[in-house]
């Protein structure tokens, strides 16, 4: 296969990769209502299944990560499909609470392999305009996640078990996993085989623990709003099935747009900035949405534009950041994070027991006003130029040890 025609799969790849991810993993979100009915559980049991399920993309992403510097970043992505196929097969019997959990864990460890193994070949095959191409990749996480609720929703509408959502899925997985196969990855080049980020000295380094804070609140408030937002809508708000995933399908259609455009605004403003003004204007948003009717539900959408660059967006710090060992630091990252989008997920639904759902939702804004607490000490220790996204010869080594 010709260089230019292997790049061009692999960029094809990625951005399949992304669009069955948004697909797929923001499913639940819908399918809230429909697993506290059948199996009767509180707001409590779904927090600790949101728990479980984000503990799955933990390890995943954490072991993915080193183990795509050692195994190459292939063999990673065709396992998570694999993990994704039998867990949908399985769903089809999922007739317990805990049997739902285990296998939403899987889906979730299945993901974590293929994102953090996407993310490394992104930041591989991406070397021009590395925003702008990062949140293109996420824009096709976006596309699924568009389409996720509706789908999910119409198949509750026509009275099918919940459980039928996930097995379905298995026509997109499986022609996926047939097109990765025939695919050629490109080499590892000499730094990214012998640089690596021991975690002993990932785990000193302040300037992760910031982008794990940073990184951690966004994904809390992101994947907070996909999971808890039709179930507010429909506990608090008393709208159906129908309307309440209609709204979330505005969401995920807001944060396509802003998946499209942002990573130009960001090149051009400069990745803190935007994340900052991006994070006050979600602020604004959600306290509007929280404290006006029905008639502004539309806001809660539109947070989906604000949110949406954030990922990408600090995924494309860490490469211009860590130009060495960016597997191994990106596999970091992202299992700590997970583990604070796992906690605070949890706690949401916690609150929803204790207080009210109202109440859960609302601390949303919490974290959200987080995310500025570590973005701003973070643009201050960053070696690369903030205004050009430009790498800056750093006072210090900072390269990892080989």
């Amino acid at each position: 296969m010709k260089k230019n025609t292997q790049l061009k799969h692999l960029i094809v790849l990625v951005f399949l990769c992304m669009a069955i991810f948004g697909f797929i993993e923001n499913i639940k979100g819908t399918l809230i209502p429909s697993i506290r009915v059948q199996f009767g559980v509180d707001y409590s049991s779904i927090g600790m299944m949101l728990l479980i399920s984000s503990f799955g993309y933990l390890l995943a992403t954490l072991i993915g990560g080193l183990a795509a510097d050692k195994l190459g970043k292939k063999v990673i992505i065709v396992f998570g499909f694999i993990v994704l196929i039998a867990a949908a097969v399985l769903f089809y019997l999922a007739n317990s609470f805990p049997v739902t959990v285990a296998l939403l864990f899987l889906i979730s460890a299945g993901f974590g392999c293929i994102e953090v193994a996407v993310n490394s070949l992104g930041a591989q095959i991406f070397i021009r305009n590395a925003a702008v191409m990062m949140n293109l990749t996420h824009l096709f996480y976006g596309l699924g996640s568009s389409i996720s609720p509706k789908y999910a929703g119409g198949i509750l509408a026509r009275n099918l078990p919940w459980n039928y959502v996930y097995t379905i899925t298995l026509a997109i997985l499986v022609p996926g996993l047939i097109y990765l196969a025939f695919l050629r990855f490109p080499e590892a080049s000499i730094d990214e085989k012998e640089n690596k980020f021991p975690i002993a000295q990932m785990m000193r380094d302040k300037k992760i623990w910031l982008i794990i804070g940073t990184l951690g609140f966004c994904n809390t408030a992101d994947i907070g709003m996909a999971n808890w937002l039709v179930n507010f809508l429909q506990a608090v708000r008393g709208m159906n099935v129908d309307q309440s995933s209609l709204y979330m399908t505005f969401f995920f259609a807001a944060f396509m747009l802003g998946r499209l455009i942002g990573g130009h605004i960001a090149e051009r403003l400069g990745y803190i900035k935007i994340i900052l003004y991006f994070t006050i204007a979600s602020i604004l948003l959600f306290t509007s949405g929280m404290l006006l009717g029905n008639k502004f539900a539309f806001l809660f959408s539109c947070i989906g534009f604000f949110v949406s660059i954030m990922f990408p967006t600090m995924i494309s710090i860490i490469m211009k950041e860590y130009t060495s060992g960016t597997s191994s630091v990106m596999g970091f990252v992202m299992a700590a994070t997970g583990g604070i989008t796992m906690i605070f997920n949890w706690v949401i639904g916690k609150i929803n027991d204790i207080l009210n759902v109202n109440a859960g939702f609302m601390s949303i804004v919490i974290y959200m006003l987080l995310v500025i607490v570590f973005i701003i000490p973070l643009g201050k220790t960053l070696t690369f130029d903030k205004s050009s996204n430009k790498k800056l010869v750093p006072k210090e080594d900072l390269s990892p040890s080989a």
